[in-house]
């Protein structure tokens, strides 16, 4: 009995030795924080707008060292105000997991990409839930609303609190 355990044990630690020799490059990790600006015309003012965005994730591959996923952690906090009168402002929040599929060119979000709440109004705004951009098309699951309405969603925020 004690050959036949020691047999075992030896053919699973062979084992283990191959699976490891022959597994993928290990993932590459990666970290990055980075500000952004911008302003957009809502007729009689502008949104104007500053943020910050931080990213961390890791890209994985397969056995030949080809990157097969990007996943990806992102936090968001941007700040927008109307031009004509910067006390009127409003401080949106975002997190949210990318993923890219190299093999099927296919991008996911899945999360809160970005939410916009005002005390005594509630919920402004918000890109929520999961959307896919794939050479077929987009998929869009939950409210997206800046995705399928643009900067007015910023305007009418800013309207609606000024």
């Amino acid at each position: 009995m004690k050959g036949l355990l020691a047999s075992a044990a030896a053919a699973c630690g062979i084992a283990v030795l191959l699976a490891a020799a022959a597994s993928a490059k290990p993932p590459e990790r990666f970290t990055d924080s980075f500000p952004y600006s911008g302003s957009a015309s809502c007729g009689g003012f502008n949104d104007v707008w500053e943020g910050s965005i931080e990213v961390r994730g890791m890209t994985t591959f397969d056995k030949a060292g080809n990157p097969v996923a990007d996943i990806v952690h992102v936090k968001r906090v941007e700040t927008n105000w109307r031009s004509d009168d910067p006390s009127v402002s409003m401080t949106a929040t975002g997190s949210w997991t990318t993923k890219y599929d190299y093999a099927t060119d296919t991008e996911a979000n899945l999360g809160q990409v970005i939410k916009q709440t005002y005390p005594g109004l509630g919920v402004l705004f918000h890109d929520v839930g999961k959307i896919v951009f794939s050479p077929g098309g987009v998929v869009v699951h939950g409210p997206h609303d800046i995705f399928e309405q643009g900067d007015a969603v910023f305007c009418d925020a800013l309207e609606a609190i000024g």
